[in-house]
């Protein structure tokens, strides 16, 4: 820890170093992707089956990736493809007897078209292929979350970025903070430790671990400690959209949002088998499962689940660790009832039990808990269904529909400031409940159109969101802890209800009407026009004796106007304005509710992929401020007013190439300035607390194809995430850390063994927040062995 006065750089000299890297990236882009080979001969054999699922494994096999449409497959069948063939043969070998075939242009770009027909007949226009599951890469093409509509991910005018299924397996993610550690604009775990709770999230310097919680694309059960932290396991993907999300899905906090996507039915036939053993007494299995419960291959189902029981890096003596345990089970279904119309059912169970906030006693390792009491154990189901229909060419209509329920025990102890003799601890115990269960709607009716010179994407939907909790908390105290000998193990009483001091049942409600416009120019020009209206309502029912409930209703207006330039070069240069907003619950002194919190950015970037190359570079701009921000009253200290405010500004660059076959790379840079520039508090003018001007990160990762070591594959990578102030005042810093991560996988035959390492280097962190006497140590060096089978 360290004591010095923060130097402030400059917004201007991480933009100027940033666009020198995208200046040089197209000439560098295009010598690698001249680097491709697109004509060696593969060994193919793949069964008869559904032509979706063919063109996805030749396109897997040849380390391709393609985008197909739907309906332009939908229910067609695809012979066996079998034997000694380039991908060009392959994909014909598919397409034989379809009335389809494959070209590929001189930019590499893969089209399919109709069969020439006889004379007489019309030929329908080519259309470029695609498949929806994008797992083979780091790049992926599409992306729904910026828009909720099927948009090129580098024509979205907004930062998203996407971590495909590959850039998980190759890091061997764990978790969904894993998972987009390496993306930018993103802290993880920004209070330290080895938090194994929940996700926590920060998106351009703020907090989004509650409202940004979103799975495939509708928000999670937004409750305090129950929000589920499903395990990158059970996810295909994971999109960070960046920015003001509120023109789309309502109350949500300006950073952005986090949609995780679960794992889907898919018509290839999937048997998976992985077993995972670590440090600290990791054991985990995993089971994937899936295929086409009829020949059309109308009918799928998929079986995703996953057992863990471990422990952490925290101890509480030789014999006794903090507990990380985890079941999870996922069962899904997909009924492609016409050509027009589809069906898909995802339900999810999980159990998570561990030890839940006890701490390490910093400069000491001691945890402030006890084996003997401190435990958190959650339930929460999930059942959605996603209805897709087709009316013609012109329409479209989309239904998303998710129920939650869950509830958590948790107990836990907690320090309460040492005793005269300065090494005995003095603790308290705190014991909660908590239930809750949601429903998400979200209906959407989809036209596309041309007029002229202009083609729309018109998207009008209807959104509701639904929260019933209940939750109460006590404390009481608990016997003391000497550092000098710590003692484990001690009975604890439990805390009575004469020391509750919460104790509420809470509904909050949403319906929202959205209208959003995608026009192109020319095919070059395209203008995003969004709005939006929210009606809100909070009731919280406080049932402690002489305590006040309130009764909040809000509504708020929220827009976006974006424009993009798509040019042949593939330079997509993009600036765009957005709003969002967020109720808040309680009043002010005089009993008047609280306004939601309003935010407002300004961003211009350029995005840059080249035709026919697996690459996309990113650089953003942003100027982000949220008003009406509590702070403390100024003439009654224990009440709010509406006076804060919080801008954040900052540079992104993000970089996702496939420089040949065999490597990929995940790099991104982080500037972000933030500042509380009003308030009624010390904090005036400083950075919120645990907040990093700097970050970045890189991931490289090779895959031998071919030759003796057909299979091997080894991916190193490096983390920085920049100092941090401890206290509002900004007197105090954390220091900055540079972690190391590596793999090293080898897939034989029907096995992929693999080996992983999280801070390779076992670099020690600590974070400190508001004081020296709340610390937590960082992740430590974590070592998982995994072997999976799939036939």
């Amino acid at each position: 820890m360290k004591r010095l006065s923060r130097l402030t750089l400059p917004l201007l000299r991480p933009t100027v170093a940033a666009l020198c890297i995208a200046a040089a990236y197209p000439s560098f882009m295009h010598a690698a992707h001249a680097q491709a080979v697109a004509g060696a001969r593969q060994s193919f054999d793949i069964p008869a089956g559904p032509l979706d699922a063919t063109l996805t494994r030749i396109a897997r096999q040849g380390g391709q990736v393609l985008s197909v449409p739907p309906e332009l497959v939908r229910g067609l069948r695809a012979p066996a493809v079998q034997g000694e063939l380039t991908s060009s043969e392959a994909y014909a070998q598919a397409l034989r007897g379809s009335g389809l075939e494959m070209t590929v242009g001189g930019s590499g770009t893969l089209t399919v078209r109709q069969a020439p027909a006889a004379a007489g007949d019309a030929v329908l226009p080519a259309v470029s292929v695609t498949t929806q599951a994008e797992t083979v890469g780091y790049v992926a093409r599409r992306s729904s979350a910026g828009t909720k509509t099927d948009t090129p991910l580098v024509e979205i005018p907004q930062s998203v970025s996407v971590i495909t299924a590959q850039e998980m397996r190759d890091r061997n993610a764990q978790s969904v903070a894993q998972a987009i550690q390496y993306t930018p604009g993103v802290q993880v775990n920004n209070f330290g430790g080895n938090e194994i709770r929940n996700d926590w999230v920060v998106l351009r310097g703020f907090d989004a671990k509650l409202t940004g919680d979103y799975r495939d694309g509708m928000s999670q059960m937004p409750y305090d400690q129950l929000r589920a932290r499903t395990p990158a396991y059970g996810l295909e993907r994971v999109e960070v959209v960046r920015g003001p999300s509120s023109v789309l899905f309502g109350q949500v906090e300006p950073g952005g949002i986090v949609n995780r996507v679960t794992k889907r039915p898919q018509a290839e036939r999937l048997r998976e088998v992985e077993v995972q053993l670590g440090s600290f007494d990791h054991r985990q299995v995993g089971v994937d499962i899936g295929d086409a419960l009829d020949a059309d291959g109308k009918l799928l189902y998929r079986l995703t689940a996953l057992v863990r029981d471990s422990k952490t890096q925290d101890r509480y003596d030789a014999g006794h660790r903090y507990q990380d345990d985890t079941v999870y089970l996922a069962p899904s279904f997909s009924w492609r009832i016409s050509p027009d119309t589809a069906v898909t059912v995802l339900a999810s169970y999980q159990h998570d039990v561990n030890d839940g906030e006890s701490r390490p006693i910093y400069p000491t390792r001691y945890l402030s808990g006890d084996y003997s009491f401190d435990r958190n154990e959650r339930d929460v189901y999930s059942l959605a269904y996603f209805l897709d229909h087709r009316f013609n060419d012109t329409f479209s209509f989309r239904q998303s529909v998710r129920y939650q329920d869950g509830a958590i025990d948790l107990r836990n102890l907690y320090q309460l400031g040492l005793q005269a003799d300065g090494h005995t601890m003095n603790r308290y115990a705190m014991t909660s409940h908590q239930n809750a269960h949601s429903l998400v709607m979200d209906n959407q009716l989809q036209a596309n159109w041309s007029q002229g010179r202009l083609t729309h994407q018109v998207l009008a939907g209807i959104d509701y969101k639904m929260l019933d909790a209940y939750s109460w908390y006590r404390n009481g105290l608990a016997p003391s802890l000497d550092l000098l000998n710590p003692v484990y193990g001690q009975d604890i009483p439990m805390p009575t209800a004469a020391g509750t001091w919460l104790d509420q049942a809470e509904r909050t409600t949403q319906l929202g009407f959205y209208l959003q416009d995608q026009i192109r120019f020319d095919d070059k020009w395209v203008l995003t026009l969004g709005a939006r209206h929210d009606s809100a309502r909070n009731r919280l029912d406080n049932r402690l004796p002489g305590a006040e409930s309130s009764n909040v209703k809000s509504s708020k207006w929220t827009g976006r106007v974006a424009m993009a330039y798509v040019s042949d070069a593939g330079f997509v240069p993009y600036v765009s304005y957005a709003t969002s907003f967020l109720p808040q619950a309680g009043t002010d002194p005089d009993g008047n509710a609280f306004k939601p919190t309003t935010g407002q950015q300004v961003e211009a970037g350029i995005k840059y992929q080249p035709k026919g190359s697996n690459s996309l570079a990113t650089l953003s701009v942003f100027d982000l401020t949220q008003q009406n921000v509590l702070t403390t009253h100024p003439l009654y200290p224990t009440f709010n007013v509406q006076t804060g405010e919080i801008n954040s500004k900052g540079v992104e660059l993000e970089l996702k190439t496939e420089l040949s076959k065999s490597v990929n790379v995940a790099a991104s840079y982080t500037y972000n300035d933030v500042e509380v520039t009003r308030s009624n508090t010390a904090n005036l003018g400083k950075m919120p607390i645990v907040t990093p001007k700097n970050m970045a990160s890189a991931w490289l990762n090779y895959t031998q194809h071919g030759g003796a070591l057909d299979g091997l594959g080894l991916g190193i990578g490096v983390r920085y995430v920049g100092t941090t102030y401890v206290n509002v005042t900004n007197t105090l810093e954390n220091d900055s850390a540079t972690l190391f991560d590596a793999s090293l996988r080898y897939g034989i035959g029907k096995w992929m063994l693999g080996l992983s390492a999280n801070n390779l280097f076992d670099t020690e962190t600590v974070v400190c927040r508001n004081s020296m006497l709340n610390c937590r140590y960082g992740i430590e060096r974590s070592v998982l062995a995994t072997a999976s089978y799939r036939w």
